[in-house]
């Protein structure tokens, strides 16, 4: 072999030998740029509120106090109001042909008002529309009458799906 041969034949040989190490390496993934710190355990935070009763006449008294609350906003001819856990649904009957403006400060009123009422509660949904007012109503009469809140599930999941929470 001759001399320019030998050389062309080294070259590749080393650039194969080269390509095949390489080829042969495990991929590697760069390090993040931000790595997650090491999270120690920490004793469990204490309960920032108590829980909310769950005896029907004393959550009936609950329910009465915010509808009362409720009542004081300019605005608010009625209210109705349901406490599911701690969520209150507060259906309000105002003067018909409320502009929208003043339908969601009454709302956001009521809301703020019920919180007042009862800290402890997570989520405030109020609605003003007839037939969502019809509904909250129609489960405070069946809870005033005797029947568990969880005889309303389906009817209080129907009625959140109509609104939103105007607290949280």
């Amino acid at each position: 072999m001759k001399k320019p041969e030998k050389f062309v034949a080294w070259v590749a040989a080393v650039v194969f030998g080269a390509a095949l190490l390489a080829g042969c390496n495990a991929v590697r993934k760069p390090e993040p740029q931000n790595p997650p710190t090491q999270q120690q355990p920490t004793a469990p935070a204490a309960p920032s509120q108590q829980p909310m009763p769950t005896d029907a006449g004393e959550l009936n008294n609950i329910a009465n106090k915010i509808s009362s609350a409720a009542m004081k906003v300019r605005g608010v001819n009625t209210a109705t109001t349901v406490i599911a856990g701690s969520i209150a649904y507060v259906g309000v009957d105002q003067k018909a042909g409320t502009e929208q403006r003043e339908t969601d400060r009454i709302k956001s009123e009521v809301s703020d008002e019920a919180k007042k009422a009862e800290p402890r509660l997570t989520t405030v949904y109020v609605s003003s529309d007839a037939d969502t007012v019809t509904r909250i109503r129609r489960v405070a009469e069946g809870i005033a009458a005797g029947q568990p809140i969880s005889a309303f599930d389906s009817e209080l999941a129907e009625i959140v799906k109509r609104m939103s929470p105007t607290s949280k």
